[in-house]
């Protein structure tokens, strides 16, 4: 069965670069009894960061000079470095720079990771392509297909499509405007992925949303109400994966479509939503896998 939507929707994807002035991240140094000199950064975030350590100058320490350093950090303090003195009783000198860019940059994308529909079990599926602005204002080269759009009703549940750990939520920013057709600042969820993407969930009601920056969700674990009633499409899911390793930042995955099929979801096409259990804890550790199964 078919159906035909001729609907136009616009997505700007979210900014992976981090402005140093926000102090997101925070990178100290502490000196030892023995003269080691190590390097921590702190961040109040559970958005994850890829913090990159360089050292300009440095004297009296074995480590390289010009070196650069980088590792993955979250909410926390993280030991990021330890210098140690070449020659004992003497101070190690250095200067240091670092910056950070959101996202673990030291993982790889599995694009071929099959995803759930983020819709309740039983629900009927419809989609919508979503690209980006620029492809819309006609800029050569940038036709970028971003995300997915899913056909609503106000009010129904979103779910987890996969596992992770929540990084962002906003929750009081929902558009008002009736006949609104984009609105950049509306309610959202995003989740941190195992093999480094990012999921986000947008267009949610204000106070609908169920989960908190730190929480880990489970693929099929509900997420917060949708809304979106006052848009011209009417109400929608506004889903897209991006990555920090990947050219375009963003990309379309496969999909859960049926017992028989997986791939990418097409327009016009209806499926239905199902979370079957072998792809609800595909990504579990042995003992959450356990805990999970000990429930069912």
């Amino acid at each position: 069965m078919k159906l035909r939507h001729n609907f136009l929707f616009l997505i700007m994807l979210p900014v992976l670069a981090v402005a140093q002035s926000d102090k997101v991240v925070e990178v100290t140094y502490e000196r030892s009894d023995r003269g080691e000199v190590t390097f921590y950064a702190t961040t109040d975030s559970h958005t994850p960061y890829t913090v990159t350590l360089s050292f300009p100058r440095l004297n009296n320490t074995s480590y390289p000079e010009g070196s650069i350093h980088e590792t993955f950090i979250h909410f926390g303090k993280t030991r990021l470095l330890t210098l140690r003195p070449s020659t004992e009783n003497v101070s190690i000198g250095f200067s240091y720079r670092y910056t950070y860019r959101k996202g673990n940059f030291l993982l790889k994308a599995d694009t071929n990771f099959v995803y759930l529909f983020p819709l309740a079990e039983g629900k009927t599926v419809r989609v919508n392509r979503m690209y980006s602005l620029d492809r819309i204002l006609g800029k050569e080269g940038q036709k970028r297909l971003t995300g997915l759009a899913f056909h609503t009703t106000a009010g129904d549940t979103i779910f987890a499509a996969r596992g992770g750990e929540v990084t962002e939520v906003n929750d009081n920013s929902a558009s008002t405007s009736e006949g609104t057709s984009f609105q950049a600042t509306e309610n959202y969820v995003e989740v941190f992925h195992k093999d480094g993407t990012f999921a986000r969930y947008k267009l949610f009601r204000d106070g609908g949303i169920f989960v908190s920056p730190g929480d880990e969700v489970i693929p099929g674990q509900p997420l917060g109400i949708i809304g979106g009633e006052n848009y011209k499409q009417g109400s929608h899911l506004r889903f897209n994966v991006y990555c920090p390793d990947l050219k375009d930042y963003s990309y379309m995955p496969d999909f859960y479509l049926s017992p028989e099929k997986t791939g990418k979801p097409e327009e016009h096409e209806i499926y239905v939503s199902e979370h079957p259990l072998p792809f609800v804890i595909q990504e579990m550790g042995k003992k959450a896998k356990k805990k999970f199964l000990s429930k069912e």
